[in-house]
């Protein structure tokens, strides 16, 4: 079952990549994604969540800032099949007097037809507990090359390679096991502890990609302050690392794009950055 968010009393922005389209958004969503992670903020509470737009290195770009406090923070969602962002939300947190302020896309997701239609690849956590999907476990993929962000609401997102392994026909956890409220796994990653640096081989050696599709990118500086980023366009992974580095971001990974590639927001809720 789906909630409408526009129940909630703000305009909902939309924005997400046109397919076939270059560097630009369209109005409305025209994919469903596997994931998203949203920032929540409680009514009646001060927030600081600022939206940002611009263009890097010939990129047009949409930026959610958000610093998180007692009553804003950012979590993942997940509705155990592909959905519209728009409506991929805590209806919990809905009813307990928060606002969905904002949030992007996370994961990869299978777009094999039924049954396996809307499977995340490698895990997300919500709760403190893995979810599943058609009662298996989404759990990170130990050796496909997804990286998983923990975090939660309080303290640091920590990227870790790490996850489930069957070696001669038992499974074991590969790597470090890590407990938290929200987890996600994303593609490769751009920064670590504020180092160029990547985790998808386990050994921290990078090689720069490049595509033509627009994509999302979560990121955390130390302060704790995060940028939920929408990029809507290719760009080679260096001109992104600089371009986080230059905001003082200290960990970052990439999450879905393509078509998948959207953002959400409350405009009464959501600044406008100046």
């Amino acid at each position: 079952m789906s909630f409408h968010l526009r129940t909630v009393e703000a305009e909902l922005v939309e924005k997400a990549w046109g397919q076939g389209s270059s560097n630009t958004f369209i109005l409305g969503l025209n994919n469903a994604v596997g994931s998203a992670v949203n920032i929540y903020t409680l009514k009646g509470t001060e927030s600081t969540i600022l939206h940002h737009t611009g263009n890097y290195n010939g990129v047009n770009y949409d930026m959610l800032e958000v610093v998180p406090s007692e009553t804003t923070f950012i979590k993942v969602d997940y509705m155990g099949y592909a959905e519209w962002l728009n409506d991929i939300y805590d209806w919990g947190l809905i009813s307990e007097g928060y606002v969905r302020a904002g949030g992007i896309n996370a994961n990869y997701y299978s777009w094999i037809t039924n049954p396996n239609h809307g499977q995340p690849v490698g895990g997300v956590r919500m709760a403190g507990k893995w979810t599943d999907f058609r009662g298996e476990p989404n759990l990170p993929d130990y050796g496909s090359g997804y990286v998983t962000a923990y975090w939660d609401r309080t303290g640091l997102m920590r990227l870790v390679y790490s996850g489930e392994n069957v070696v001669e026909g038992t499974t074991e956890w590969i790597g470090e096991k890590v407990e938290s409220e929200c987890a996600v796994s994303g593609s490769y990653t751009y920064l670590v502890d504020g180092e160029r640096n990547d985790l998808t081989d386990g050994y921290g050696w990078y090689e720069y990609h490049h595509n033509d599709y627009a994509f999302c990118c979560l990121a955390q500086k130390e302060d704790g302050t995060y940028y939920l980023i929408s990029f809507w366009n290719g760009m080679r992974d260096e001109n992104v690392q600089d371009f986080l580095l230059s905001l003082g971001v200290a960990n970052a990974l990439r999450l879905d794009g393509g078509t998948s590639t959207s953002m959400v927001y409350e405009d009464s809720v959501v600044k406008e950055a100046e």
